[in-house]
């Protein structure tokens, strides 16, 4: 077992609060899609580049889970029995975490620089290699002042700065296009340099109490102060690079980490460090409403697909919840305390 993992606990499927009534089911379809990649490993290998704790085994131990997964039949209750028969819950040391949210964000842009569309999304410069903390590498503002070749490296250009930074802190988002066609901005890399919220920079000069910091006031007050708007953006020195995706599917989810479409409110982004890719996690928090005036509990198996800067610790994670304004509304608003529970083969949890 890795040096941070504390001894994990075993638990019963009965002890997991609203497992019963769960629909895994969806939590089955995103799975699939991890096995698609697990069952693609040596056996001996590990399940993920990055690490993880160890109670999570090898990819052989996931891999006949994964055969199985592709051949059950539809309905809730054949997803449950299915992870019923595979796994076994383990509670977690570390509880209880912060849970957060992100989507996709969607906006207007142009496949090229003319009249409002002046904000470029870039790709990233030929081999292009991430250095930790960014090296001799440009930030982000010396980026926005000119320091890559910006016109040979833009995918497109977008009507709002302030939408291309939180394309930036989302790591995907779909462009209308003036044809009226849309497209998909993935995540490419970035590069390396450290960030910096930009919500914590406007509590630190007293713009804003800490508990009203979201997405949406953080939005509205820098759409209401543009000038100290943009001098907030740039001092987060963290810049991603995109690559441009046509005849997207709206009804997937953008590529995680893990190379795997995401599933609204399935997909987990985690630290990779405790959580590898591909791996099951319960998840038990809430989270608001679209207007923000309730909290809905959230009892319910994720699957660990991506991963984040500010995402740190066993029991930290970022649920994706889509794409849209709806999701953003949620999304932006999601701030709760709660708990994961690791679900790992049978065969290795005895």
């Amino acid at each position: 077992m890795s040096a941070h993992a504390a001894s994990p606990a075993p638990l019963s499927f009965a002890a997991l609060d609203g497992w019963q009534t769960d629909d895994q089911s969806a939590a089955l379809t995103a799975f699939r899609g991890s096995c698609a990649r697990i069952l693609k490993l040596s056996p001996a290998a590990p399940l993920d580049t990055k690490g993880g704790d160890a109670l999570y085994g090898r990819a052989g131990d996931w891999q006949p889970a994964c055969e199985a997964a592709a051949k059950v039949a539809p309905g809730a209750g054949n997803a449950r029995g299915f992870f019923q028969h595979w796994f076994a819950p383990m509670r977690l040391s570390g509880g209880p975490g912060l849970f957060t949210g992100y989507y996709e964000p969607e906006m207007k842009g142009s496949l090229t620089r003319h009249g409002v569309y002046q904000t470029s999304v870039l790709a990233p410069p030929a081999g292009f290699r991430m250095v930790e903390g960014g090296g001799s590498f440009p930030n982000r503002a010396a980026i926005e002042d000119g320091a890559l070749e910006t016109e040979t490296l833009a995918l497109l250009w977008l009507e709002s700065p302030i939408d291309a930074f939180f394309l930036h802190v989302q790591g995907s988002g779909r462009v209308k296009l003036e044809t009226g066609e849309t497209v998909r901005l993935a995540f490419a890399a970035k590069t390396g340099h450290p960030y910096t919220s930009i919500g914590k920079l406007l509590v630190e000069k007293g713009a804003m109490p800490l508990d009203e910091v979201s997405m949406q006031t953080i939005r509205a007050w820098m759409e209401a102060h543009p000038q100290e708007g943009r001098a907030l953006m740039r001092r987060n020195e963290s810049y991603i690079f995109f690559r441009i995706l046509r005849n997207i599917d709206p009804a997937m989810g953008p590529p995680g980490a893990e190379g795997v479409n995401l599933t609204p409110g399935r997909s987990l982004a985690v630290d990779r460090s405790h959580h590898p890719l591909g791996t099951l996690l319960f998840l038990t928090t809430e989270h608001p409403t679209v207007d923000g005036k309730a909290r809905v509990p959230v009892r319910r198996l994720m699957v660990a697909q991506d991963t984040g800067s500010a995402i740190k610790g066993r029991q930290r994670g970022d649920i994706f919840f889509g794409s849209g304004a709806e999701a953003g509304e949620i999304a932006g608003r999601m701030k709760a305390e709660g708990e994961l529970i690791a679900l790992v083969p049978k065969s290795i949890a005895r």
